[in-house]
């Protein structure tokens, strides 16, 4: 698999564009130093995070007697309750308990943007398409590049949609995360059962 196949990838697992409402929300209450370090901070540990799974994901899950179905299973079920959160409960239900002032690690770098998805795919990339770590993390690069792109001028998009449109843009992002959280939990099933 080539670089830019790779990153194309990578960027579609890690979903910058389907996250920015969740980053906003999240982070809302910074000012923009704050939001700045915040993303960048994020991004990092996604990025780590997803280049150590790579690394040795297949043996950790392996370890602790991990299965495919399992993983998809239970980030299905995180992110369901977390967009349960956010469609009914608004910012402060889905970021209660300290989360609303300032997120770390939970829930943007992950399960948000090194979801089961992306654990998944660098963990196969690895093992299946034997695909060399540098050029694992060259491709997680990229694909944080992007995200970086995405989420640094979130400010301004959601300044330019307001409070209504935020809110409303939250909801909706609620619901789609919803539908896809029930369609990693069906993929799991689908794959425990097969």
């Amino acid at each position: 698999m080539s670089l830019p196949e790779q990153i194309l990838l990578l960027v579609l697992v890690t979903d910058p564009f389907g996250n920015l409402p969740l980053v906003l929300a999240a982070l809302g209450r910074l000012d923009a130093a704050a939001y700045r370090r915040a993303v960048l901070r994020e991004s990092l540990f996604a990025f780590g995070v997803l280049l150590l799974l790579g690394w040795g994901g297949a043996g950790l899950l392996r370890a602790f007697g991990i299965t495919e179905p399992a993983l998809h299973i239970g980030g299905g079920v995180i992110l369901f309750l977390l967009s349960l959160r956010m469609i009914y409960g608004g910012p402060q239900g889905a970021f209660q308990d300290g989360y609303a002032a300032d997120p770390l690690l939970v829930p943007i770098a992950v399960p948000a943007i090194a979801g089961p998805a992306a654990i998944a795919t660098v963990i196969l990339l690895r093992t299946q398409q034997q695909v060399p770590l540098g050029l694992l993390a060259l491709g997680l690069l990229g694909a944080m590049l992007v995200t970086l792109v995405t989420f640094l001028p979130g400010r301004r998009i959601a300044q330019s949609l307001g409070p209504r449109g935020l809110n409303a843009l939250e909801k909706l992002t609620g619901l789609l995360l919803n539908l896809v959280s029930v369609n990693m939990m069906l993929e799991g099933v689908r794959h425990f059962l097969a």
